[in-house]
């Protein structure tokens, strides 16, 4: 139940980091300020009942895709690669989709609790 929540707070991140993205969040907000489009990568640490989470956020311009990783590169030039759960939410463009539809050059974020598979991926073409 414990990781359930943990994966529905990291959704509702990531659909705030959307939000951000597209314009919705107000421009005075703390999330368009570190979750806006100048993002690189951040840590957000949670405490949820008790059980510390520790989700990193990725994002960055996609180089290679493989059935279970994909391989970003960020705006400061690193280059990550992260392996994917297979029960991933994988979204391109607001839709689900297999996670090897995401192609070279597409923008991802990824989010994912510490050392743990990727469970979110949010893709755009642009």
């Amino acid at each position: 139940m414990r990781r359930l929540l943990g994966i529905a707070a990291a959704a509702t991140a990531v659909a705030a980091f959307a939000l951000v993205q597209n314009g919705a969040a107000g421009p005075s907000s703390l999330g368009s300020f570190f979750f806006g489009p100048k993002l690189v990568r951040a840590e957000v640490i949670t405490n949820e009942g008790g059980t510390i989470h520790d989700y990193r956020v990725d994002r960055g311009r996609i180089r290679a895709v493989t059935p279970s990783s994909l391989t970003l590169f960020e705006r400061d030039g690193t280059l990550v690669t992260v392996t994917v759960a297979a029960t991933a939410d994988v979204r391109l463009d607001g839709v689900t989709v297999a996670l090897t539809r995401l192609r070279r050059g597409f923008v991802a974020t990824t989010v994912r609790d510490g050392s743990a598979s990727v469970s979110i991926v949010i893709a755009t073409r642009r």
